[in-house]
């Protein structure tokens, strides 16, 4: 044993599925994200919220009848993946095709299409690992949520009874010849005796991510807007200021001017607040992504005297600085005091240059690393793009959703959910 040794991996042999740069600031964009759209979750059309009811339900009803049924989770992702795949089948064109398709990296691969059953589209490798599913979970609880479902995981919640009548409303769908239930022709599918290819039109469309039923958008709609809440009258403002056109209003010049015409002063200094946030994170993403250019021809790391030298670099620095800057006054403007990026934002206020890099080093996600006066390569290493060229999203829900950024802080979303919900006309 004396004789082996181990060795740390280099930098290039460390892999990462998607770089995070939150800047330790995680808890304060989810803080955001609800003040300015509650309870919204991640999701923006309504059969996010209709397979993963559905799906509580199926298992529920298998139970019942004395099988062992597969959990919630796999039943869901094995539902949302045929939806999926067979909206993805029936559009060829990639410039036409539903934005909402997940795993289309997958189902090209399958050039025979042999994959087909609930057994193998559960597994990510024939789908996702990040699904609609786990876009949508916070939004179904009854805590922090629009109140479909009951608990703290998914696979042990219980239905309430608006979320019982969601689920009815998808599965009661009529399918195929001879009023093949939805309901019906799943059962069958989780236990492996049907055959997608056989099956017509309406078996996609019931499934579809597109093609929500009049009584699915009423039950979502009136979670969304017909609550007697504090965050559904919030919420109601923001949609009434947002509207329904098909090209969502610019949120500062048109969105947060019709939140105070309508006398939602506070709710629209909540908004800049959150985008000042925003702007903050961008900047400092720009700032690490100088920090790694400037570093990334010397492996053995650069002096802190040099970096600050580097005039690129001192630019994005200053814009940083001017960021932090204006989120401290619009969140005192706003009376939101979120400490873990007041604590930032007045840290890059306060100090040198030098000393920022250190800050941004440290926070940079084992990107970069610290090693006495110098900054170093990170276990994580790599050049980052500037905000404007960010490509971190993998195949999931995150890569497709509107608010792709987080800029809008859901906002997007909430646009393209009331679009398919609430279909009264562009206003």
């Amino acid at each position: 044993m004396s004789s082996l040794h181990w060795f740390a991996p280099a930098p290039a042999q460390v892999s990462s599925q998607r770089l995070s740069l939150d800047f330790d600031l995680r808890s304060a964009d989810l803080f955001y994200r609800e003040l300015v759209v509650p309870e919204l979750g991640r999701i923006w059309f309504a059969r996010q919220l209709s397979w993963p009811v559905a799906a509580l339900a199926l298992h529920k009803d298998l139970a019942g009848v004395g099988s062992n049924p597969p959990k919630p989770t796999a039943i869901c992702h094995g539902i949302e993946a045929l939806a999926c795949k067979l909206e993805y089948d029936a559009d060829s064109d990639q410039a036409t095709r539903s934005r909402r398709i997940l795993g289309s990296r997958a189902f090209g691969r399958d050039d025979q299409w042999e994959v087909w059953s609930f057994q193998r589209l559960r597994q990510a490798t024939n789908y996702v690992r990040n699904t609609h599913r786990q876009a949508a979970t916070r939004a179904l609880g009854v805590d922090g949520g629009l109140g479909f479902a009951r608990g703290r995981r998914f696979d042990l919640l219980e239905l309430e009874p608006v979320g019982r009548a969601l689920a009815d409303a998808f599965l009661d769908q009529c399918v195929g010849k001879g009023g093949t239930s939805l309901r019906k022709w799943l059962m069958g599918w989780l236990d492996g005796d049907r055959d997608v290819s056989g099956w017509p039109k309406t078996l996609r469309q019931g499934l579809s991510p597109e093609h929500g039923t009049d009584a699915e958008r009423s039950l979502v709609r009136s979670r969304l807007l017909g609550t007697a809440t504090v965050a559904s009258q919030k919420r109601q403002r923001l949609a009434e200021a947002v509207g329904r056109a098909e090209a969502m209003r610019d949120v500062e010049r048109d969105v947060v001017v019709r939140l105070r015409e309508a006398g939602g002063r506070e709710q629209a200094d909540e908004i800049l607040a959150a985008r000042a946030f925003g702007a903050l994170l961008d900047r400092a993403r720009d700032a690490v992504a100088s920090l790694t250019r400037a570093v990334e021809p010397a492996h053995g790391g650069v002096k802190l005297a040099r970096l600050t030298n580097d005039s690129a670099l001192a630019r994005t620095i200053k814009d940083l600085r001017a960021a932090a800057k204006n989120y401290l006054e619009k969140a005192n403007t706003a009376k939101v005091n979120e400490a873990t990026s007041r604590a930032f934002a007045e840290t890059v206020v306060a100090v040198d240059d030098s000393e920022a890099i250190r800050v941004l080093a440290r926070r940079s996600g084992e990107v970069l690393g610290l090693a006495t006066d110098s900054v170093v390569r990170g276990p994580l290493f790599r050049v980052v793009d500037t905000t404007d060229d960010a490509t971190d999203f993998e195949d999931g829900a995150a890569s497709i959703e509107p608010d792709r950024t987080g800029r809008s802080f859901r906002i997007a979303n909430l646009h393209s959910l009331l679009r398919d919900v609430d279909r009264r006309g562009a206003r």
